[in-house]
Order: structure tokens, then C-alpha cells, then sequence
């Protein structure tokens, strides 16, 4: 009896700490299997954090209206002044400048302005030439040549542009671009290349 007593005492006591025990997990309303799981708080990231994020992100590209663009060599484009011509020996000699860029359109200047009337698109020139290709510089080809300005008949397109002008006695450098320079049908290696002319006129009629 004395054993019962102790037992039941016993329990009694266990089940009041059971009783003023906090639980270790707080009721709810939800089934097993659905309740939440504890979720960390997020971490809040800072005005100045966000803006360096999209600013490397945006870094080195430019909208429409950016008014520059990255990769290019800004190369300038090369004028006719820029050339060296040497006419001292017998055939003229040229420097064609590697810092700018060859030019699009006919560029001409006039090393001697020689005298009498004006070519006009009516005249034909008499003229020495020599035709240096742009890539080398090389000598392409030289002679002499009667140009028919209204009707110019030979390899080279741009005769028109580039003795516009020109009196006789005077020597002028032309630079001419692709489209203006050997034809493709001359089957000329320099077909499609800017070609820089040196040419000193003889006559005009």
C-alpha cells in the first residue's frame, strides 16, 4: 500500500509540472502537416547597394541618344592635305598618312595652280598621271592621257570630278574613292580601293 501511495504521489507530481511547463510548440488551428515553418525575415538591401547593382549592370552601354559609341577606332578622315607629294624627281613620289581614315568622296588639292581658262565638264584635258593605291602606296600605274570630260572613256571613273576645275600647267593630287577609282570591269588588282592620283596637265581644249 505504502508503494501504491508513493507511485500515485508520484505521478500527481509529474503530471502538475506537466502542467506549468511552457509547451514547446504554441497551438494552432491549421492540420498536421500544414502548419508554418519558421521563416527567416529578409534582409533589406540598401538604397546606395541597389543603385552600384544597376549601375555596373548598365556600365558601358549607351541609349539612342547617348552620343557615343564604344568599340569604334574614332579614326578622323584623311583630307587631300594631308598627303605628301613629291614631284622633285622624275615620277612623283606620295605619304599617305595611317592615322585617319580614307574618304568616301573625291577630295582634290592643287599643288600648282597653273593658268588660262578653267576644265569644264565640256573640256578635254591632256595630262601626265601617276595612280598610287591607297593600301601601299605603291605606284598602280602612270602615263599620259587625253581626257574626255563629258565623255571620259578609260579604267579610272572619277577622271570627271577629279580634273573639275583644273588650268593648264597645274598639278593637283585627287584622292578617289572605290566607287570612283578602277572600274571592276577593268579586272585592275586595285578594283574597289581608294586610289590617290598625282597629275599635272598639259593642255585643255
Amino acid at each position: 500500500m505504502r508503494k501504491a501511495g508513493k507511485i500515485l504521489i508520484a505521478a500527481a507530481a509529474a503530471t502538475a509540472l506537466a502542467a506549468c511547463s511552457p509547451s514547446l510548440q504554441e497551438p494552432t488551428d491549421q492540420p498536421a502537416g500544414e502548419q508554418n515553418t519558421h521563416t527567416p525575415a529578409p534582409v533589406s538591401v540598401s538604397e546606395s547597394a541597389a543603385s552600384e547593382s544597376a549601375g555596373s549592370e548598365g556600365a558601358g552601354s549607351h541609349g539612342a541618344g547617348g552620343g557615343h559609341t564604344g568599340g569604334g577606332d574614332g579614326a578622323a578622315t584623311c583630307a587631300a592635305a594631308d598627303i605628301t607629294v613629291d614631284t622633285a624627281s622624275a615620277e612623283p613620289r606620295v605619304e599617305i598618312p595611317r592615322d585617319c581614315a580614307a574618304p568616301a568622296q573625291v577630295v582634290t588639292r592643287d599643288l600648282a595652280s597653273g593658268s588660262g581658262p578653267a576644265a569644264t565638264p565640256q573640256s578635254t584635258v591632256q595630262l601626265d598621271y601617276t595612280v598610287f593605291g591607297w593600301s601601299d602606296g605603291g605606284v598602280a600605274d602612270s602615263g599620259t592621257a587625253s581626257i574626255d570630260l563629258s565623255a571620259p572613256a578609260g579604267e579610272i571613273d572619277g577622271w570627271p570630278q577629279a580634273l573639275d576645275g583644273v588650268r593648264q600647267g597645274g598639278e593637283r593630287v585627287v584622292v578617289l574613292p572605290p566607287d570612283l577609282g578602277y572600274s571592276e570591269q577593268s579586272g585592275n588588282p586595285l578594283a574597289g580601293e581608294n586610289l590617290v592620283v598625282v597629275a599635272e596637265v598639259t593642255g585643255i581644249s
